[in-house]
């Protein structure tokens, strides 16, 4: 069994650099890894000729796509057994492709994985599934995102990621692997290292959209409104309206938002719940 990487990057070379490294010390080696380049506008020539290394693979695209886009091209492009993608800001652990090929030798299609805060590694985020159950799916990606996570080629052939949406793509995949009856398997253990709160990252963009632009972010809750039911499907959608609100302006058009897309029992619900985890943490 044969892992392909997949990295994908946009005008940053300078995270690209930990990234690559991590994924070419493994102690599984990959058979490849191929860097797609959301045709970035800056120059990653220094970065690469760092890296003499016959198994890497830069591809840059004529035109920028987004992350989904540069994802299918690059299943389009592997010619391993398995393809595990890595974000070019986060970090794998020197485990993570051993790990993952485990699973597969124990009949998994589909792997996923627990992680920890780049630059806060006691902050860790692990799912204690040990296949990918509706429960936790219902509540969200309670995962990880793609750095986490891997897949046979035939599968994502067959299945491709969604490049018409906005957000939640990863989610969206997820939801689709189980929805097809497909073995997808989730590793409790933190292996790899997620960049939180990054500049600009989803977050950040998150906080910058105007409320009038909200169906930019219901895509895949709307894609997947059957499968969440009204009460999940509502949670989500003011989830996504109220999300790192403390962090945004027009808080009160966002709470409109909200209470006009996901109603007033999701609403408060989404503010009795964050106020009762602040709670847990702060007397715990």
């Amino acid at each position: 069994m044969e892992f392909s990487v997949v990295i994908t990057t946009y005008n940053r070379p300078d995270y690209l650099v930990h990234s690559l490294e991590s994924a070419l010390n493994q102690t599984l080696l990959a058979k490849e890894i191929i860097i797609i380049d959301d045709n970035s506008s800056t120059d990653y020539s220094a970065v690469l000729k760092k890296f003499n290394d016959s198994r890497v693979r830069y591809i840059k695209q004529a035109a920028s796509g987004g992350a989904n886009v540069a994802r299918n091209l690059g299943v389009k492009e592997s010619s391993g057994d398995v393809v595990a993608f890595l974000d070019d800001d986060d970090v794998w652990l020197p485990d993570y492709l051993k790990e993952h090929k485990t699973l597969y030798e124990e009949g998994a299609d589909a792997v996923v994985s627990g992680f920890k805060h780049l630059g806060n590694e006691r902050e860790v985020r692990v799912n204690s599934d040990k296949k990918v159950t509706k429960k936790s799916l219902l509540k969200g990606n309670k995962y990880c995102g793609m750095s986490g996570f891997s897949c046979k080629k035939h599968v994502l052939i067959t299945l491709n990621f969604d490049e018409k949406l906005n957000n939640g793509q990863d989610w969206d995949l997820f939801v689709r692997l189980y929805l097809r009856g497909f073995t997808f398997c989730n590793i409790s253990k933190p292996i790899f290292l997620y960049r939180f709160q990054n500049p600009d990252g989803i977050g950040a963009k998150l906080r910058s959209l105007d409320p009038a632009d909200i169906e930019k972010r219901l895509g895949s809750a709307r894609k997947h409104k059957a499968f969440l039911g009204t009460y999940w499907f509502n949670s989500r959608v003011a989830e996504q309206a109220l999300f790192s609100l403390n962090h945004r302006k027009d808080k009160l058009r966002w709470i409109l938002v909200s209470l006009r897309y996901a109603g007033p029992i999701a609403t408060i619900r989404f503010f009795y719940i964050s106020l009762s985890r602040k709670f847990i943490k702060y007397t715990g």
